[in-house]
């Protein structure tokens, strides 16, 4: 019986709860639950029917065997090497954090305890892998999100974009993996996952949004020795969160019942 706790309560989290009540109790436990909104924790704990304990990051880490972190980049690395540092587990979505703390991956390999990066809601990971083993060419992600599902990016606030005036398909930002990581930390999880799962730096991330998309599309283009993989996802956006894919949601699910279950199928 693996005893999990969750560090945020947002969408992704919320879901995962759920899951490991209803669907993983033979399974698996889940013993802290962690927000800095502990009214939304609260009332997870309602909504599922059971009393779980309402922790602080440190107390969650210590009472689980594998942490979940679906909070924030702004605290997934923190999160990541201290439950590293206490030999526990964990599975970080906000994998944005971990663009330029590398070595945190490194520590996963001293302490001898898994690192789990959820492919989220990209397709074509596995591809990528693959493909990343020999001579890469080049990497494009090229994003395509509703309107409301980049409110709030510092990018935007920085660059005085006015989304309500937005009138067609537009290009709102052409760049680097790091430099897309500080423009939109909320939204930029694929590409930093795809990063760390090519260990390359030379992706070319590309966001483009209209008033008239209505789901999260992301079109993987990368060209290596072996030949050329292109992948395309088309996502709806979570109920709960417009900036979550609900494909990122399923991806969490699937990953925790690879590590939970007996047989793993893909790369």
């Amino acid at each position: 019986m693996k005893k999990i706790g969750i560090i945020g309560c947002g969408a992704i989290g919320s879901e995962l709860a759920r899951r490991i009540v209803r669907e993983f109790r033979k399974r698996a436990e889940l013993v802290a639950l962690c927000d800095l909104d502990k009214e939304k924790a609260r009332r997870l704990c309602e909504e599922i029917g059971i009393c779980v304990p309402i922790c602080s990051i440190e107390e969650t880490i210590k009472r689980g065997d594998l942490i979940i972190e679906s909070a924030s980049a702004q605290v997934s690395a923190k999160i990541a090497r201290r439950c590293l540092e206490e030999r526990k587990e964990v599975m970080v979505m906000s994998s944005g954090g971990l663009i330029g703390r590398e070595e945190i991956l490194k520590l996963a390999e001293q302490r001898r305890k898994c690192l789990y990066i959820p492919s989220g809601a990209l397709a074509g990971i596995d591809g990528a892998k693959a493909i990343g083993l020999g001579r890469i060419y080049s990497v494009s992600l090229i994003t395509r999100k509703p309107i409301k599902g980049l409110e709030g990016a510092p990018y935007i606030a920085q660059n005085k974009i006015d989304l309500s005036k937005i009138q067609g398909e537009q290009t709102i930002f052409e760049g680097g993996i790091e430099e897309a990581e500080k423009a939109f930390p909320r939204n930029i999880n694929i590409a930093a996952t795809l990063s760390l799962a090519l260990t390359c730096k030379q992706i070319t991330v590309k966001i483009i949004t209209s008033p008239d998309f209505k789901t999260n599309s992301h079109q993987l283009i990368i060209r290596g020795e072996c030949g050329e993989l292109k992948v395309e996802a088309d996502n709806l956006p979570s109920s709960s969160n417009p900036r979550t894919s609900y494909l990122a949601i399923l991806s969490a699910i699937a990953t925790l019942e690879d590590i939970l279950g007996y047989v793993r199928i893909g790369t």
